[in-house]
């Protein structure tokens, strides 16, 4: 079940992190707790393998975040073209080595772009800052790779179902 992170959730997400690799550069579990931590996101979800909804575990096993700019990163949001107070960005999404992670990459993915249309924005990530996500999920998805003059960046925008507010088909 996807659920609010909560600060007791930090100490898994950090073993999570850990058996992962992730993210470079963290090399203590301080330095990931601080890592997932560093922004005042608009939603930071768990994924709970609890076997209800109603009852969570701790036994979490992946993260989401949604952040607005300015927290977001602003080269990204240039990348898109787009107005600032237009874009959520989808970031720090990852999947521990559980079972299913494709399922779950996916489930956390739809629901993030679900409840960021909802407030009426569109949804863009980088590719390249979330390591647990590959173009042609993210693709499947609805959303296309944007080209951009920042190295290391590989900013992707969610297709419009509904409308043409975004200017991206």
């Amino acid at each position: 079940m996807i659920r609010d992170r909560r600060d007791l959730d930090l100490d898994p997400l950090c073993r999570v992190l850990a058996t992962l690799g992730q993210p470079p550069g963290c090399r203590s579990d301080r330095d990931r707790r601080a890592w997932l931590e560093e922004h005042d996101a608009e939603v930071s979800w768990v994924f709970d393998q609890a076997p209800v909804s109603v009852a969570p575990t701790g036994n979490v096993v992946a993260h989401l975040q949604i952040l607005a700019p300015p927290t977001a990163e602003n080269r990204l949001v240039e990348a898109v073209g787009l107005p600032s107070e237009d874009v959520l960005v989808i970031g720090k999404l990852f999947v521990g080595a559980v079972g299913h992670e494709d399922g779950i990459r996916r489930f956390l993915l739809r629901e993030a772009v679900r409840v960021i249309r909802d407030r009426g924005a569109v949804p863009v990530l980088d590719l390249s800052a979330n390591p647990g996500l590959s173009q042609s999920l993210c693709e499947k998805r609805g959303f296309v790779r944007v080209a951009s003059a920042e190295p290391g960046t590989l900013p992707m925008v969610h297709r419009e179902s509904r409308g043409t507010r975004s200017g991206v088909q």
